[in-house]
């Protein structure tokens, strides 16, 4: 078994933080549509766009990182 390195630990805590941050802003979306605030509707669906943006540059991120320095293969990214 190979130890992660430092860089594909902080990339994979990074999208953690990010896949969650999307789930939050998902189900706090859904609420604002059910409760038709329309305002937050806007808002959220702003920030989510914003925040899948970042997760897919994290996911880019990670499978450039084991693509390049094979340092842990075995995960998903």
């Amino acid at each position: 078994m190979v130890d992660q390195c430092p860089e594909y630990a902080n990339l994979q805590h990074e999208l953690q933080l990010t896949l969650q941050t999307l789930s939050d802003l998902t189900k706090a979306m859904l609420d604002a549509f059910r409760g038709n605030d329309r305002g937050a509707f806007a808002r959220l669906d702003k920030e989510l766009e914003t925040t899948v943006g970042r997760k897919e540059r994290v996911v880019g991120a990670l499978r450039q990182h084991v693509k390049d320095h094979k340092c842990s293969g075995t995960d998903a990214a």
